[in-house]
């Protein structure tokens, strides 16, 4: 394998989505609400956006290794769990691997400065936020993960506050409504979050990093996806209801039996870390289509 290709799946790009659906979502949010799309911008959001995805994930990577949490995972289900495994492997080098996320949120950086000088202090303040969350996610000395709060985290980055940068990059403000409608994306990475959890249960516990499955249990725990899927249908039908988004995007629904099959799966398999790599991925692939739904929605709302 050649050194470019290592670093690229360092970064965990199977996740690329992530961050990619809610800036897509934004973007087209501002086009329905407002009529507004700037094609430059949104290719320079989705450019700031994956940089810093990818260095957070090996910022995460290196703290984990670190912390000692990756190195005793005895269940990693790499690609979706466990981390990327590279310097376990040793593949890259913890030094290399930290230097290289450095270069890439420092990229990341450059380019949301850019913006930010287009769109004004707000837009400064939400990626600044939004790098301190990722930073000091896993980071000393707050490290947000360990403390119950990693999923709260993951869902202001991956939905709140890039679906709200991305339309305030498009049109340089921030309505109230733009926030609310990103809760049905931020419910979703959230769950894709917390099904990961479950088979590095047995490393998170022994090294002190105390997520939401760690301190509830995985037997009481295996129910939390359900609630989390709950909300996010909720939180989209209440945005439609209230006249936020289109009518139209109740087509999402449509996905609401892949996501009773990844949490109806996760009941059973609680505890069989291999028996749950479908449910990781029927998760993935429900964030994912419902994403692309929301926005197939909107645009065809926009030109309707």
């Amino acid at each position: 394998m050649s050194p470019l290709l290592t670093y690229f799946l360092a970064m965990r790009p199977q996740f690329f989505p992530a961050v990619v659906v809610p800036i897509m979502f934004g973007t087209s949010y501002a086009w329905y609400r407002e009529g507004i799309f700037h094609t430059e911008l949104f290719i320079l959001s989705l450019i700031a956006g994956v940089l810093y995805h990818g260095g957070l994930n090996l910022l995460n990577d290196y703290f984990d290794h670190i912390g000692g949490t990756d190195d005793i995972n005895p269940t990693p289900l790499t690609p979706y769990a466990g981390g990327s495994r590279v310097i376990q492997n040793g593949t890259i080098s913890p030094r290399r691997l930290l230097l290289f996320s450095v270069v890439l949120l420092a990229t990341g950086s450059l380019v949301g400065l850019y913006l930010a000088y287009i769109r004004g202090v707000e837009l400064f303040v939400i990626g600044l936020v939004g790098l301190l969350l990722g930073v000091f996610y896993s980071a000393p000395p707050l490290k947000l993960a360990s403390r119950g709060l990693g999923e709260v985290v993951v869902g202001l980055n991956f939905g709140v506050l890039t679906v709200g940068g991305s339309y305030l990059v498009q049109t340089g403000h921030l309505p109230v409504d733009a926030l609310m409608v990103s809760l049905p994306i931020a419910f979703m990475v959230v769950a894709i979050l917390y099904i990961n959890e479950f088979p590095d249960y047995v490393a998170d516990s022994r090294t002190g990093k105390r997520n939401l499955v760690v301190r509830m249990g995985p037997l009481a725990g295996r129910w939390g996806l359900f609630v989390i899927l709950t909300l996010a249908y909720v939180s989209l039908a209440v945005s439609v209801i209230v006249g936020f988004l289109p009518p139209l995007s109740l087509v999402a629904l449509l996905t609401v039996p892949l996501s009773m099959k990844a949490a109806f799966g996760l009941l059973m398999n609680y505890n069989k870390p291999r028996g749950l790599l479908p449910f990781i991925k029927s998760t993935i692939s429900v964030h994912l289509l419902t994403g692309i739904l929301l926005i197939t929605a909107q645009i065809l709302s926009t030109l309707a």
